[in-house]
């Protein structure tokens, strides 16, 4: 039987897939939305059937070590989901990544250059991995001194990198949009013009959940426009808590310290550097970010 897909997604059609047709090793952790689990099942599986051709464009092609690590079984199964498994336009979306990368990633020291001179400057924080395995991070506009899209684009791309291996290594992220201090201040279209971008081209198929804690009532004619920059099945990542989030995070959070961090900072006023220090400690040690100096 067919799942009907609401209307903002209507260009999307599901035939249901079982779970067991898809090999062990590559299972995919439940979303909580049925039909969108049948979705990324059916790209499952299809990108599974035809990741053997598409690796096979670029065997005889000469790679950089950055490249050739860059190029595992991970990143091309990601491309071919993202592309519906069509090996074609998969073949584009990862030859547009390679020549990003090389402008902007490899061979290039692997920090934060706002980061590095303020602490304060963004508010992208890895928390670790959740009960699913994905890693969770917390942002907070308001907290973050640098407002620039450019450098907010940077430091994400930086942090995707120390949490996957160089982007190579599978995985998704849940982001957790904080959404109190938020203000005109710090709407910036252009943010949402380069960093959707970025995660959907860049770094497709890694965004597992979107988050967004206690949005305001004047956020309907922003969201509007920023959700006509996604696809369907991103918009069905998304959820809006209020009052349910904290029975999110004892879903979800693996360890006392992510729960610990969430609940303190939420209680917080949201200006730039203002963390809840000892929670804050806790949670990085045991995120296990690695240290990556240079990708």
């Amino acid at each position: 039987r067919r799942a009907n897909v609401p209307r903002d997604a209507s260009v999307v059609t599901v035939t249901r897939v079982a779970t067991d047709a898809i090999p062990l090793e590559f299972r995919l952790e439940p979303t909580g939305d049925e039909v969108l689990d049948q979705i990324l099942r059916k790209r499952r599986i299809v990108a599974l059937e035809r990741i053997a051709e598409f690796k096979e464009r670029y065997a005889v092609q000469e790679m950089t070590p950055p490249q050739q690590r860059f190029l595992s079984d991970s990143t091309f199964l990601r491309y071919l989901e993202a592309r519906d498994g069509d090996v074609g336009k998969a073949a584009d979306m990862l030859d547009n990544t390679i020549r990003w990368r090389t402008e902007r990633i490899d061979g290039r020291p692997c920090i934060c250059p706002a980061c590095a001179k303020s602490a304060s400057a963004h508010c992208f924080i890895p928390l670790g991995e959740d009960k699913r395995g994905w890693q969770l991070i917390y942002s907070c506009a308001a907290r973050a001194e640098d407002k620039h899209s450019d450098s907010s684009v940077t430091h994400m791309s930086v942090t995707l990198e120390r949490l996957f291996d160089g982007s190579s290594k599978p995985g998704k992220i849940v982001w957790l949009i904080d959404m109190h201090g938020f203000g005109w201040r710090d709407f910036d279209m252009s943010m949402a013009t380069t960093v959707v971008p970025m995660f959907s081209n860049q770094y497709p198929e890694r965004m597992g959940q979107i988050v967004i804690l206690d949005p305001p009532a004047g956020l309907k004619l922003i969201w509007e426009g920023l959700v006509s920059l996604l696809d369907p099945v991103t918009r069905r990542k998304i959820k809006m808590l209020r009052a349910d989030k904290l029975e999110y995070f004892r879903t979800y959070c693996k360890t006392d310290a992510q729960y610990a961090f969430l609940d303190a900072v939420l209680q917080m006023k949201a200006v730039p550097g203002n963390l809840p220090a000892a929670e804050m400690e806790r949670v990085s040690a045991e995120a296990h970010v690695p240290d990556v100096t240079r990708v």
